[in-house]
């Protein structure tokens, strides 16, 4: 084909329609957020890991009493307007083309709810407008995979000793914002704590110190911080990590900065 030298009549998708069984002890309202579980059976939109989101219940399904697959509901597939959530939350128009989370069968926001370094919350779809009055997403799980495949990436980063003053550098890959930073030890620490400071290109990232506990501390280890300011990062930036603290065993530490593409 080439390209257009005259106005085309270009036909419209308006949606498309799908059926799921229902998982256990759910009850889904029509017009709210519908999600699928790890099983493969469809839920509610609410605040939980291990979901993804599927479309819009066409109708109400009361599967309550019933185990996984007893009932079967009808999904609507396409745009649709939810609610926005609030405050840090909010989505604004800056988030257009983003992923957007579930915070309940009605409701989106702009993050994945991280918490201690962990996220809280499921991808819902793909915001494509804000109104005063709601955020348009739209709702369909083939596209939101492909989406969440190339929105963020993790940069690992070895850290070979937790003492000391030492610093672990390494390039990243692509533009964005460092959202979260975690680390896992490969040993106990003695005497006190260890540190590891996040910066790009030098510059301390705010709240991305990972702090390693001495009391109780073992191989396996699990800790993380949520950097809220200070994160953004140019491609070809230096991501490091700068060793502090009063630990006195080397034990090494293996680490990463997960960047939210731009």
């Amino acid at each position: 084909m080439t390209a257009l030298a005259q106005d085309r009549n270009t036909s419209q998708l308006l949606g498309a329609t799908l059926s799921a069984s229902v998982a256990a002890a759910v009850l889904i309202y029509g017009g709210s957020i519908v999600m699928r579980n790890s099983a493969g059976d469809v839920t509610k939109g609410q605040t939980a890991l291990g979901l993804i989101g599927v479309g819009i219940a066409n109708h109400r399904v009361d599967n309550s009493g019933g185990a996984a697959g007893d009932e079967v509901i009808d999904i609507l597939q396409g745009v649709f307007k939810v609610a926005n959530s609030a405050a840090a939350d909010a989505i604004t128009a800056a988030d257009i083309g983003k992923p957007c989370y579930a915070v309940d069968d009605q409701t989106v926001a702009k993050t994945n709810g991280l918490t201690a370094g962990l996220a809280t919350r499921s991808p819902a779809g793909v915001i494509v407008g804000v109104e005063a009055t709601g955020v348009q997403v739209l709702f369909n799980e083939a596209i939101l995979r492909a989406v969440l495949s190339g929105d963020r990436i993790i940069v690992p980063v070895r850290v070979t000793t937790l003492v000391g003053a030492g610093v672990y550098r390494v390039i990243s890959p692509v533009a964005g914002k460092v959202v979260s930073m975690g680390s896992i030890t490969e040993g106990a620490l003695t005497t006190g704590d260890a540190t590891l400071t996040g910066k790009i290109g030098g510059n301390a990232i705010t709240n991305g110190v990972i702090t390693i506990t001495q009391a109780g501390s073992a191989a396996g280890d699990k800790d993380y911080a949520a950097p809220t300011a200070a994160n953004t990062v140019a491609a070809g930036d230096e991501l490091s990590l700068t060793v502090g603290g009063t630990n006195a065993t080397a034990s090494a530490a293996n680490c990463y900065f997960e960047i939210e593409r731009a």
